[in-house]
């Protein structure tokens, strides 16, 4: 028997206009970079929703914004991770990204209502930089100093297509660049990510959702 998990839709759709105003341009767009005004908005906005749900909240050292549900067993405090991106191409949709980190909270609230205090400790994540949309060579910069793949100095080396260093993109923020390696984690035992498809397959055959089993790669020269 699979369980029921009652969400109001409309919370959603709310939540999802809401970011989209945030950095809105050229009519539906949506020009929201990493380190910029607009991306400090919406990454508040996403920490106010999850303390208003009950979660504890922090920004690690290159941004990303986490919200936390503690476990109540107490096991390896390994936790279960769900959340996407809030910065955008320019101009981007307002669903890429930001629908993965709503979903996750909108999740993570209706479980809580419906359920109490689960066992494993859940998270919801924000990634702070996916799309590569301001600083040249920096994609995955929150994914990948999560993981520790940042090199040291790497920061001052990627300048943006605005002449500043993501170094100093950082430190407008209020971020030391000096702390990124403290951003890596090493307690994370799964992570899940909602994401619209950014393609007509799913339309075409009128299905709401699929799983990923396959996905390319890319690489440039």
């Amino acid at each position: 028997m699979v369980a029921t998990i009652e969400i109001d839709s409309r919370i959603v759709e709310e939540r999802v206009m809401t970011l989209a105003e945030i950095g809105r341009c050229h009519d539906t767009g949506v020009c929201r970079a990493v380190y910029t005004p607009e991306w400090v908005r919406a990454q508040e906005i996403v920490t106010e929703w999850c303390q208003a749900a009950g979660l504890s909240t922090r920004m690690d050292a290159v941004g990303n914004v986490w919200g936390r549900v503690e476990g109540t067993d107490v096991g390896d405090g390994r936790a279960v991770v769900s959340g996407s991106h809030i910065d955008t191409q320019l101009p981007g949709g307002r669903y890429d990204g930001a629908l993965g980190v709503i979903a996750a909270l909108t999740a993570i609230e209706a479980l809580l209502r419906q359920y109490g205090p689960p066992k494993r400790p859940l998270e919801v994540l924000s990634f702070c930089e996916e799309e590569g949309s301001r600083f040249i060579g920096a994609r995955f910069w929150g994914s990948r100093a999560l993981t520790s793949n940042i090199p040291e100095g790497e920061a001052d080396r990627l300048v943006g297509y605005d002449g500043v260093t993501l170094a100093d993109g950082m430190r407008a923020v209020g971020l030391d660049p000096d702390r990124i390696p403290e951003a890596a984690r090493g307690d994370i035992d799964a992570f899940i990510e909602l994401h619209i498809e950014q393609g007509p397959i799913l339309e075409q055959q009128e299905l709401p959702v699929a799983v990923v089993n396959v996905i390319n790669g890319s690489k440039g020269y």
